[in-house]
């Protein structure tokens, strides 16, 4: 059987060299990059070596040797009739033209398995081989799905005899070229589960780089096994090191003057986690501390020291949303390059669906791991623009969970453990990493099973974990670390819970314990609370503290709200600014830009001075923000603790008056009925729904009268979020209460049906992966669309936000989108004189693009400077609704 006259690639990028490219070549172009990074990266190849308890060579030539086989189903003859006739071996009897193209040659190789294990050499125990043959015959981005009639006959529609007599000629060759025992030992059943996951993304990788034809040029020659498999192993070895996906060392040494500055004291906390003893194996630290006492580095401090014990080759950090994963990237890439040695070039990439438009991550893939190279036009400081990141890394963003540092939402991360094509990579990603959770607490219970289940991966797959939170209820706090122990495989701790606060609790297959820091706490405080009772009364506080120079925010819960407070504040000839999330994408970044710049750390007395910010929740997470006065419409308690972190955050030798912050809503009165809140706020009564436990936010905040951080923030939060914390609730909202609770459960239940089976492996029979629809990675009550904003100018409909590039109109595209709540807008209501004009824009939509909504804006006649346009309702019977839209105020339905 002459098997070099299959072909595995046939998509020539060089129309002038080979149109096709050996199947055997391929193979072990793919198998050569596997084996370069089990080589290059030792650390990956230990963690394999302790999964199937076998000498780390041996672990090395086996993955080898079944990620060579990852193509295997291309032997069939239904796939080899897929290119061109002259293609089609001749070893086959067939007409090419009349074999049916839907073959996959994925579930191909599984069925081959199946059929047959001794094909693999795996005959003994099949089922202990089963889930890493499908991770690496699923390397196209899923399992595959097994078919109930197995046996080499049933391969033959499919295979034909010269097809199956291939598929093992070549197995059995590539056995002796990689030196693998003719029969397996067959692993640890219970440890291959998991570890498939990581074998399916390294089979990912090396796919993606093995498929590159800058790296791996076809070939149409036949080809002697044996000497192309010494020529292409060096080969890939460059590739692997030029793709940018090998960890840069890390650095030996780390104090906190390096990571905040010479004159900074580190907090207690950060003491603590410099010294407290890592134990050993995968490890998960929880640190609660209040708002603004340097988390985040002390976050940084034990990433370095997990790296430099060898246990993290890197660090992700995970935030609720784009504007806060923003402002972490610029964090990061100021401080990335302490981490790591002196010499390492690390990279930094940025996480989420808008990456492409931040510029500090624009700069960072120009430079392609270049940092000599200064990028020009760049206004981030010196240390921002030495950021890097390699341009294969950074194409796909997928891959750059295989950066050195990334930031990014936690969607991207939660899609590691959802049935989501090519979830394996993430995986393979995050389990090198340091894993940091900002705000593990902002999340409903859909996303808090979700990220349950992605800790318990993380410590499945023997990687470390680090939360963030301020305001962390106990009962929150006792699952995230029982389901890291269950990834352990260790039992839940029944450590009793700590009333201390901040506390430091740490989480290992040895057991668990918490500590709280010794020593004051330079940010300790007494803040009290002085209840208003109208909106009025709140716009009547912001023009006085306006008037007397400071610099003021008022949180409004819905937009709608904000948007009428900064329309009746302007009509005061105030200064103010507005933000929230219903502006353009490119207005919504230069607005975060400017309030960071006027209210945050660095930013000058003479720019804050009676400056107001009237702001949503986009401002309530890890931007840091600082305001003289604040006021906040009532929210959950934990929400109300975060906004008034906001509040005199930093010291600044001007500041004067008095500290208290001002919280909006209604008298929380033991009769209270059903409409308690709604009456009050009937806008942001959509918003937060539970409105008993906004009763019990505000019943405690009026008895307690103060938020004394750190000391009684648990206080706080176990009087709302506490066991016994319905107790005393007014008869009317008991059932709100409870009705929350059952809608909480079923949202976990939801999850829990979506979410992968660490104990099952990387196979389709996990359950999962049969869903038709892509899973959610957030259980939204209030589903969102997408509008594209769109100028009608010389003939054509045009992107509302202008850029300079002609070439990157999809750019302005995506900055010019705007999202609004789908029970308010349907669909689109051009005129139909634009019909062909809006065929035109729509030509160049991406497929992903195609469920848009186009709304043509026009400028107002009567001279505000508002932009106007109209879409469809989504009521039963749609209607035509007019919207209004300027860059200061955002969109608003009229």
């Amino acid at each position: 059987m002459d098997i070099s006259q299959f072909w595995g690639k046939a998509q020539p990028r060089d129309e002038t060299g080979p149109s096709w490219h050996p199947l055997i070549c391929h193979c072990l172009d793919v198998a050569a990059v596997g084996e370069a990074l089990l080589l290059q990266h030792s650390g990956l190849a230990a963690r394999l070596s302790r999964w199937f308890d076998w000498p780390q060579e041996e672990v090395i030539r086996v993955v080898s040797f079944l990620i060579c086989l990852h193509d295997i189903g291309k032997f069939a003859k239904k796939f080899q009739a897929k290119a061109a006739p002259e293609r089609f071996p001749s070893c086959f009897p067939d007409n090419p033209h009349k074999l049916a193209s839907t073959y996959d040659h994925g579930a191909g190789g599984l069925r081959l398995f199946d059929a047959d294990a001794d094909v693999y050499g795996m005959s003994s125990a099949p089922e202990a081989w089963r889930p890493l043959v499908s991770a690496v015959v699923g390397h196209h981005g899923a399992p595959s799905k097994p078919e109930l009639d197995v046996g080499l006959s049933s391969l033959r529609p499919d295979f034909g005899k010269a097809g199956i007599e291939a598929a093992c000629t070549f197995a059995k060759q590539v056995r002796e070229l990689m030196e693998v025992p003719a029969e397996l030992s067959p692993p640890n059943d219970q440890e291959v589960r998991p570890a498939s996951f990581a074998v399916a993304g390294l089979a990912v990788l090396s796919d993606w780089i093995g498929s590159n034809q800058d790296w791996f040029p076809y070939r149409d020659q036949t080809e002697n096994m044996e000497a192309y498999w010494e020529e292409v192993r060096p080969t890939a070895a460059e590739a692997v090191a030029q793709a940018g996906v090998l960890p840069a060392a890390a650095g030996t040494c780390l104090d906190y003057s390096r990571l905040v500055g010479p004159d900074a004291t580190p907090t207690p906390m950060q003491s603590l986690v410099s010294e407290v003893e890592v134990p050993a194996g995968p490890c998960l630290f929880l640190i609660e501390d209040e708002t603004g006492s340097g988390k985040t580095e002390a976050a940084l401090m034990l990433a370095h020291r997990l790296m430099a014990a060898g246990k993290a080759d890197g660090l992700y950090v995970a935030l609720p949303t784009m504007a806060t994963a923003n402002a972490m990237f610029d964090r990061l890439a100021d401080a990335h390059r302490q981490l790591f040695a002196q010499d390492a070039e690390p990279s930094i990439a940025l996480a989420h669906g808008a990456r492409d438009m931040h510029k500090g991550f624009q700069a960072a893939r120009l430079r392609g791991g270049r940092p000599e190279t200064p990028y020009p036009d760049s206004d981030q400081g010196t240390a921002t623009a030495s950021a890097a990141c390699a341009e294969w890394v950074a194409d796909d963003r997928r891959r750059t969970f295989l950066a050195d540092i990334g930031a990014g939402t936690l969607d991207q991360a939660l899609l590691s453990v959802l049935p989501s094509k090519h979830q394996s990579l993430r995986l393979l990603g995050l389990m090198q990493r340091a894993l940091i959770l900002d705000e593990v607490h902002a999340y409903d219970a859909y996303m808090q099973r979700e990220i349950e289940r992605l800790l318990e991966f993380q410590a499945g797959l023997g990687g470390s974990a680090i939360l963030l939170s301020a305001t962390l209820p106990n009962s929150l706090r006792e699952s995230l670390t029982a389901a890291f122990a269950r990834g352990l495989q260790a039992q839940p701790s029944q450590e009793t819970t700590s009333g201390e606060y901040p506390l430091l609790t740490v989480c290992a297959s040895g057991g668990q314990f918490s500590t709280a820091p010794t020593g004051q706490p330079k940010r300790g405080r007494s803040l009290p609370i002085r209840w208003l009772r109208s909106v009025e009364d709140a716009l009547a506080e912001v023009h006085r503290a306006a008037q007397a120079e400071k610099a003021v925010l008022y949180i409004r819960n819905s937009v709608d709200d904000a948007l009428d407070a900064y329309e009746e504040l302007s009509n005061r000839n105030l200064d103010v600014d507005l933000f929230h999330a219903r502006f353009a994408l490119g207005d919504r970044l230069a607005i975060e830009k400017r309030v960071v710049e006027t209210f945050g750390k660095k930013s000058r007395a003479e720019v804050r001075q009676g400056k107001v910010l009237i702001a949503t929740q986009v401002v309530e997470q890890s931007l840091d923000l600082d305001f003289d006065v604040l006021i906040t419409d009532l929210a959950p308690m934990d929400l109300v603790i975060q906004r008034a972190g906001r509040l005199w955050r930093h010291q600044r030798k001007e500041r004067k008056g008095q500290l208290e912050l001002l919280v909006v809503g209604p008298e929380p009165t033991n009769d209270a009925d059903e409409n308690w809140f709604a009456d009050f706020f009937p806008r942001g009564a959509y918003v937060y729904r539970d409105h008993a436990r906004l009763w019990l936010t505000a019943r405690t905040l009026k008895e307690i009268g103060k938020i004394e951080s750190p000391a009684g923030l648990r206080r706080l939060m176990e009087a709302v979020y506490g066991e016994d914390a319905e107790t005393g609730l007014p008869s009317a909202l008991q059932g709100i209460y409870w009705e929350a609770e059952g809608r909480a459960g079923a949202e976990r239940g939801i999850a829990g049906t979506n979410l992968l089976d660490l104990s099952k492996g990387y196979v389709r029979d996990g359950g999962a992966w049969d869903k038709d629809t892509r899973t959610p990675t957030r259980l939204n009550d209030d589903p969102q669309v997408t509008l594209r904003l769109g100028l009608f100018k010389d003939g054509r409909i045009q992107p509302y936000a202008q850029i300079a590039a002609p070439d990157e109109l999809w750019r302005a595209w995506r900055l010019s989108e705007v999202n609004i709540t789908q029970r308010r807008i349907g669909g689109e209501a051009v005129p139909q004189s634009l019909t062909q004009a809006v065929h035109l824009a729509r030509a160049d939509w991406g497929s992903f693009e195609e469920d848009r909504i186009l709304v043509v804006l026009n400028e107002s006649t009567c001279g505000e400077g508002a932009l106007f346009g109209a879409a469809m309702s989504s009521n039963a019977t749609p209607k035509v609704v007019q919207l209004r839209y300027d860059p200061f105020r955002g969109l608003k339905v009229i």
